[in-house]
């Protein structure tokens, strides 16, 4: 699965966090069951609950130094060196992973129906497809 060409084609937009303080979040828990999936991030002050209500079609968690391509393309292209420092939740539009999937599923899924969510830290990035929004919960600690 070669995704880079010479133009990153995928958009990466953020998924408004209103509600979510600024600030280093980390991965502290990802849990997958026949309930859901369920990823919990901390950043000392607050826990953030992403939670898909139902089994998304793929999960995938890979340490920063494993994706560094993507995360210095997506810096590149959006000519911010920061975009992943406060904001952690994205939408990948046009994905690469997603055409990936269709292809390997021989077509029994339909790229239109899937969404790529993707969680960008300081020290991972999981890579979420679903066909659902998952519902997020903040707590202060």
């Amino acid at each position: 699965m070669e995704n880079r060409a010479t133009g990153m084609q995928e958009e990466w937009i953020k998924i408004e966090q209103n509600r979510i303080p600024k600030g280093q979040f980390i991965v502290t828990s990802s849990i997958q069951s026949s309930d859901g999936t369920k990823i919990l991030l901390d950043n000392g002050h607050t826990v953030v609950e992403v939670f898909f209500d139902g089994i998304p079609s793929m999960f995938r968690s890979a340490t920063e130094g494993i994706r560094m391509r993507t995360w210095s393309e997506v810096q590149l292209k959006y000519n911010d060196s920061f975009i992943f420092r406060d904001w952690f939740l994205f939408v990948v539009k046009n994905s690469i992973l997603v055409e990936w999937l269709v292809e390997e599923s021989c077509g029994f899924y339909d790229a239109d129906k899937l969404i790529h969510f993707c969680i960008v830290t300081c020290e991972e990035l999981i890579d979420i497809v679903a066909s659902f929004y998952p519902i997020i919960k903040v707590m202060k600690i």
